[in-house]
């Protein structure tokens, strides 16, 4: 079987990145991976035998999806091509769907969560998503919400959690701590739909009883400026630390530093960093989103507040604070729960069945 992919990330162009490799494990699973993102310069790469790269070319966003549409086409006409898979649910959904009715192939759409889901996007994806042949989502909580809200049919969709690799790392629990300092760690990236700002407003009512307590905010994005206004504001320069991007490694030694980890977000498709946080023994505070109830299950494996709670979550923050055997049970229970999450290899399998699925539709 042949699949076509339409990507969004051009960093796959790279071969050393982890989208390249990933790739790589994708093309394993069949005859023909080929992938087409955009990009300014038009090219094509070879990842694999099996994997083939194809860069748009244009200088705005218009200009290459007309071209990802045009090579697509050529790509298509050659036949052999069974399924399409979108990498969203918007426009290059929109795309895949024209080329799939063209050339008579399935097609799947990805949903990772409804981020920027206005507008002309809403309008795609109430067209675009009842007609995909397959749909994969990366949480039960998306899954209700796909057959709920746009009318996809249950058996077209296929539930595939993202596979972390810290999945299984040593518990944060067992590892030396600075006891002068207790830290609360959020990772992800700064923008507004993960609502950091909450977690800062918490800390100006935390340190007034616990002035030892400190937020450390790993990631970047446009949201930094704000946040440092805010923190500068408040004055809790000494307590909220904002370290900027951070490699891989870097994080492994942050998150062993940690004490809590919290995840303030208004929407999440699933919530990696909570997965990876919860695989190195940490306790989580996290709003109702992403993989709450699945993953991080409120008073059983962590603590889920409401959407936009600033008051819990400050009350969230001093219950876990005082409270170390609530803190050791809440992280070992998330620490299981992670563990019982597909491996690599099952996860994969669960690409390939649904992609399976969509090529299976255009031939009953």
């Amino acid at each position: 079987m042949k699949i076509l992919s339409l990507g969004l990330d051009a960093s796959i162009l790279d071969k050393n990145s982890a989208l390249a490799r990933r790739a790589i494990d994708y093309g394993n699973l069949v005859e023909e991976y080929t992938i087409i993102v955009p990009s300014v310069k038009k090219e094509k790469i070879e990842l694999s035998e099996k994997v083939k790269v194809y860069g748009s070319g244009g200088g705005n966003k218009i200009t290459q999806f007309f071209n990802i549409y045009k090579t697509a086409k050529i790509l298509l006409n050659k036949g052999a091509i069974k399924a399409i898979t979108a990498q969203d649910q918007y426009y290059l959904s929109l795309l895949g769907l024209m080329l799939a009715e063209e050339f008579g192939v399935g097609l799947e759409i990805q949903v990772h969560g409804f981020e920027k889901y206005r507008d002309l996007r809403k309008i795609i994806v109430k067209y675009v998503l009842p007609r995909a042949d397959a749909v994969r989502a990366v949480s039960q909580r998306l899954k209700k919400q796909l057959i709920d809200g746009f009318g996809v049919k249950s058996e077209k969709v296929t539930v595939v959690p993202i596979y972390s690799p810290m999945s299984g790392q040593q518990s944060a629990a067992d590892k030396a701590r600075d006891n002068g300092r207790f830290i609360f760690l959020t990772v992800g990236r700064l923008v507004l739909v993960k609502n950091i700002t909450l977690q800062v407003k918490a800390m100006a009512e935390i340190i007034k009883k616990y002035p030892n307590a400190e937020l450390w905010v790993a990631g970047d994005g446009p949201e930094r400026k704000n946040l440092k206004k805010k923190i500068e504001k408040l004055k809790l320069s000494e307590n909220v630390k904002l370290l900027g991007q951070k490699s891989r490694e870097e994080l492994r030694d942050i998150y062993g530093q940690a004490d809590v980890f919290i995840l303030t977000s208004d929407s999440e498709g699933w919530g990696l960093a909570v997965v990876e946080a919860a695989s190195y023994g940490l306790p989580v505070i996290m709003t109702d989103v992403g993989c709450a109830g699945e993953v991080i299950k409120n008073g059983e494996s962590g603590l889920v507040i409401p959407v936009g709670g600033g008051e819990i979550l400050t009350e969230a923050m001093a219950e876990l604070l005082a409270d170390k055997a609530l803190r050791q049970r809440f992280g070992d229970e998330a620490r299981r729960a992670v563990a019982a999450l597909p491996s690599k290899q099952e996860t994969l399998n669960l690409y390939l069945a649904s992609w399976q699925k969509a090529a299976m539709a255009k031939n009953t």
